[in-house]
């Protein structure tokens, strides 16, 4: 018995998101149809999920493709240390996720808990936005540009 709720098997496709001259190309795998028809969309456009893709953990989102079809996207690291590449076949597996839940960085938890009115602002935000944030400080390749993107999240919240 899998600890994982929902399993599928999946092919890793490039997804190209946008038109004209923007086109990026993902890495996806795509949600098959019938579990589309049965998990919560309605209520969670980006159904966020927690498990596990050819056995590397996942943490993320479906999300919406114009013609109806779920992708969640891939990065190149995480093919890289999977030992994947676009083309293999994995096995997805997963369970629905806390939608409001948020990886909060630990310099930038332990910058909000200096200042009593920048938590208080921070725990106003949506989840959305929190991950906004959190995504900047954590994509910093350089300590230094991370001190500097949580500095700026808390001028942001007016501290």
């Amino acid at each position: 018995m899998s600890y994982y709720k929902f399993c599928f098997e999946a092919s890793i496709e490039k997804l190209p998101i946008g038109n004209g001259p923007k086109v990026l190309r993902y890495n996806v795998v795509i949600l098959p149809d019938k579990l589309t028809k049965i998990l919560p969309f309605n209520e969670y456009p980006k159904l966020r999920i927690i498990g596990e893709i050819g056995d590397q953990p996942i943490r993320g989102a479906w999300n919406p493709v114009a013609d109806g079809r779920k992708y969640f996207i891939l990065s190149q690291k995480f093919l890289d240390n999977a030992e994947l590449m676009v083309g293999d076949v994995t096995e997805v597996r997963f369970n629905i996720d806390d939608q409001d839940y948020v990886d909060i960085p630990i310099d930038l938890q332990h910058a909000l808990m200096l200042n009593t009115i920048s938590k208080a602002k921070w725990d106003s935000l949506t989840a959305g936005k929190k991950r906004f944030h959190c995504h900047q400080v954590s994509s910093a390749k350089q300590q230094k540009t991370r001190d500097k993107r949580i500095a700026d999240v808390i001028s942001q919240l007016g501290c």
